[in-house]
């Protein structure tokens, strides 16, 4: 059996940001939140404090392309990770 490398898809390591810090004030109001690229749709993973958050409408955040809005400003000291496809 032979295998071999198939790369069409366009998945290598460099399409993947792994617990990325997104710009915007962590303190109690800001709900503004912006990913240094824009996430593949639907393969973002958003983290506070180490819970995964729930993306959609009414949920715990929205997103377009790369500005987050979180549905409830963290508050001073929390942290916030996202993991996603660029």
């Amino acid at each position: 059996i032979t295998f071999t490398a198939d790369n069409s898809s366009g998945l290598t390591a460099s399409n993947f940001v792994d617990k990325e810090v997104p710009s915007g004030s962590i303190n109690g109001s800001n709900t503004a939140f912006t990913l240094a690229n824009t996430p593949v749709a639907g393969s973002e993973h958003l983290y506070l404090n180490g819970v995964l958050q729930e993306s959609g409408a009414g949920n715990d955040y929205t997103i377009t392309g790369s500005a987050i809005t979180m549905l409830t400003a963290p508050l001073t000291g929390e942290k916030i990770r996202v993991s996603y496809r660029k």
